[in-house]
Formats: C-alpha cells, structure tokens, sequence
C-alpha cells in the first residue's frame, strides 16, 4: 500500500502558487497559515511554502513538510475542489499533535469560507 501523497494532487508551479496567492482567501492558526481558493478542475492540491527564514535548519523544514502532506492526504475528501498553500508560522517547537490539531482545522475552516 503507498501511502505518498501523488505529484498529481501537488502544487508545483510558480504560475499556480501566484494564482492561488492573488485570488485565494487567507486564514491562520497558532502554528500554520493557509492560502486557499477553488479549482478550476473540481480536483484538489496541495501547494507548501517552508521559510528558510523562520526555519534555518532543513531538518525542521522537511518536518513540517512532512506534517502538512499527511494531515492533508488524511482530510483529502474533505477538502475536494480546493487549491492549498500551507506555510507554518514562527513559533517555538511544540509536538506533533498540536501541530497537526492546528492545521485540522485550519483545512476544516477553508472547505466552510469557500
């Protein structure tokens, strides 16, 4: 069973994220940031911006990476339609599970502004 989020359901053009960025709906957590608008497909994706500015190590960066790509691979039927960008705040480190409860319902909030 491949549990790995499928580059199909990525966001991975520059052209996409500024489309998203100019015309998506903004909403934060404690922890996270998300940009969100529909799809012009009915399909949903999955855009991540990590800082080298708020996170200097890369081990941090991918971490978080990481965190956002289950959580939404987790909650994907719920959010069908919808193009993210998730980006993380600057804050100090917190375990995992608050992390992902934060981003949650962060997704949660996205599928009811839309």
């Amino acid at each position: 069973m491949n549990l790995s989020l499928p580059k199909s359901v990525r966001i991975t053009k520059a052209k996409e994220y500024t489309q998203i960025f100019q015309k998506g709906k903004h909403t934060h957590g404690k922890f996270w940031q998300i940009v969100f608008a529909p799809s012009e497909n009915n399909k949903s994706a999955l855009g991540l911006a990590v800082s080298k500015k708020i996170h200097k190590r890369a081990v941090d960066r991918n971490l978080y990476k990481r965190l956002a790509r289950e959580t939404y691979r987790k909650n994907q039927e719920k959010l069908s339609g919808i193009n993210t960008v998730v980006m993380t705040k600057n804050h100090t480190r917190v375990d995992n599970a608050t992390l992902i409860e934060d981003l949650e319902s962060l997704f949660l909030q996205s599928k009811t502004k839309l």
